[in-house]
């Protein structure tokens, strides 16, 4: 199987964490506390040779650390069936994201949008054919 890797050393100002939350994890980890909470583009990947590969969600966002703790939220509703049961799940997920203070919301669409058309996220595409 060929994968989607994300190659982040060939991108300025691009961040990685690889994410736990302690429902997820058979450890117990949490680290989202970690996160910023500021202006961010993301992506939300899989793990494969201890990089971020095959991402399944990509977002802009005012708060990264907020966005990414409610899509780990057993309560939200399902609006992506496929996106929930990758966080969900015991899986590694990778966080690949530029942080963007002082940018507006349209700034930060214009990013994600030459992201999703880039990496291809999974689960943005079924986003994408319910509305």
């Amino acid at each position: 199987m060929e994968h989607n890797y994300i190659a982040i050393e060939e991108k300025e100002g691009l961040n990685r964490l690889v994410l736990f939350q302690k429902d997820n994890n058979l450890d117990g980890k949490d680290n989202l506390d970690m996160l910023p909470e500021s202006p961010a583009v993301y992506a939300v990947c899989g793990r494969v040779n201890g990089k971020p590969a095959n991402p399944r969600y990509i977002d802009a966002t005012e708060n990264l650390r907020q966005s990414v703790r409610m899509h780990f939220d057993r309560s939200q509703s399902a609006a992506n069936e496929c996106f929930r049961e990758f966080m969900l799940s015991i899986k590694t997920k990778e966080l690949v994201f530029k942080m963007m203070p002082g940018t507006s919301e349209e700034e930060r669409a214009a990013v994600r949008e030459e992201w999703e058309k880039q990496y291809k996220p999974e689960c943005n595409k079924e986003l994408n054919e319910i509305h």
